[in-house]
């Protein structure tokens, strides 16, 4: 392998850890606290199939929001408190409050969400 190449996939390697390692972090530091309660995203074991996700979720008497197409992810609502503690109890992984798609739609280099739509700009 040419030495470029060896410096290429070096920095591609080195990107992707930090990257990884980034995400890692914001995910721990997003996670609800077990007295929590709401509208949430439940994420239960990756091998877990859509009816067993869905069965611990309604062991705990969630709403069910929504489905994802990840068949392990769903988005549950309870007002009850210790809502999280119950979907950890029941098997899920992470549980994080439920954002509207928007503010995480981040859009050219400046990493901003994008402004709302103006239709001054289009006339």
């Amino acid at each position: 392998m040419a030495s470029g190449h060896k410096l290429a996939l070096g920095f591609f390697i080195a990107v992707a850890l930090l990257w990884a390692a980034a995400f890692g972090l914001t995910l721990s530091q997003a996670e609800l606290p077990p007295d929590a309660s709401g509208r949430v995203i439940a994420v239960y074991p990756f091998r877990w199939s859509g009816a067993a996700s869905t069965a611990a979720a309604m062991r705990t008497e969630a709403r069910l929001v929504r489905e994802t197409w990840l068949p392990n992810i769903l988005e549950l609502a309870s007002d009850e408190p210790g809502f999280v503690a119950r979907l950890q109890q029941e098997g899920a992984i992470g549980v994080y409050r439920a954002q509207p798609f928007t503010l995480f739609t981040l859009s050219g280099c400046t990493g901003m969400p994008p402004g709302p739509l103006s239709l001054r700009r289009l006339g």
